[in-house]
């Protein structure tokens, strides 16, 4: 579906009159952590979940390509920008607490507030489960989406529902009906669900061990990952063991992670003009200040050719790409 000039004309009519912001020929690239990607046709940033609802029911009725977007730390948006609408939802910050005890707490957090900074306001409180997400860039919404994780954790586990616009109307969505996997979701393979947030539940904990946890994972993370670099976090999803013979004979174990089939192939270092496979890190792909999203892209395509080809492994990637 391609976007005319008629359904163009006809969105920022519908805009204007409902008092929804938006802009025009929008730079994607300042909305994304590798800096990276062309323009928006139409850039809109509706204020509450009410205006993302009714604004979706309106574009199902219209020719117009529509993407999601929120806090872009991983994603590569084409260096063509997108031929379309891009959503990105301005609905605060602000947690909405709506049940607190001394042992409990149930908290609802807009999907446009900033994971760090969510996970480090709910671990202030005292209660314990979201001290990964201090490490965890971008906004919420993204979080839930990719039932982001690490150190053992994910997401999922202290989500009691989600709440989302879909067919035009605002429902909610437990747990158990977000299909939530390894980095996957609903959301994620339905992208006519739009996240508007979640509702946390969590218990407490000894603030000295939550202060604890945040510290460690903060300095796990400064020791393997690059530092100060653009990028998207990792680039490929950690493959399931015990999915190739290659590997166990080359290596003489079952289990290898993403960064380690990319090291296997050879791969550390690589670029392609200003974009390399991270020397610190084989699975994060780097803009070293001057790179393209093609560049990127390329960088991407060789090390799932490579490592296919050198252990038989397809590498399944965790980055969304846009407008390729």
């Amino acid at each position: 579906m391609q976007s005319t000039d008629a359904s163009l004309a006809e969105l920022r009519g519908f805009l204007q009159k409902q008092a929804i912001p938006f802009t025009e020929n929008e730079p994607l690239h300042t909305y994304t952590s590798f800096r990276l990607g062309g323009n928006a046709e139409v850039f809109i940033t509706p204020q509450t979940a009410e205006q993302l609802a009714e604004l979706q029911a309106w574009l199902l009725k219209v020719p117009v390509p529509v993407f999601l977007l929120g806090g872009g730390s991983n994603l590569l948006i084409s260096d063509d920008g997108f031929r379309g609408a891009v959503v990105h939802p301005a609905l605060g910050e602000e947690l909405q607490i709506l049940e607190q005890s001394g042992d409990r707490l149930k908290v609802f957090v807009p999907a446009s507030a900033r994971a760090p900074l969510t996970g480090k306001k709910i671990s202030a409180l005292g209660f314990t489960g979201l001290e990964f997400l201090t490490t965890i860039p971008g906004q919420f919404g993204g979080s839930i989406i990719q039932n982001a994780g690490c150190y053992g954790h994910e997401l999922k586990d202290s989500l009691a529902d989600v709440r989302v616009a879909r067919d035009g109307n605002l429902v909610t969505v437990g747990n158990a009906d977000c299909a939530f996997q390894y980095r996957d979701s609903a959301f994620k393979r339905d992208s006519a669900q739009w996240v508007a947030g979640a509702t946390l539940e969590l218990s407490a904990g000894d603030p000295k061990k939550i202060g604890a946890h945040i510290a460690d994972y903060k300095a796990r993370r400064i020791a393997s990952q690059p530092k100060n670099r653009r990028s998207a976090g990792s680039i490929f999803k950690n493959p399931k063991p015990g999915i190739s013979a290659v590997v166990q004979e080359a290596t003489g174990q079952w289990d290898k992670k993403a960064w380690q089939l990319i090291e296997l192939a050879g791969l550390r270092g690589v670029t392609d003009g200003g974009a390399e496979i991270s020397a610190e890190h084989c699975n994060f792909i780097v803009n070293n200040g001057d790179a393209t999203a093609a560049q990127v892209y390329r960088l991407i395509q060789l090390a799932e050719k490579r490592v296919f080809e050198t252990t038989g492994v397809r590498l399944e990637r965790e980055v969304v790409l846009v407008g390729f």
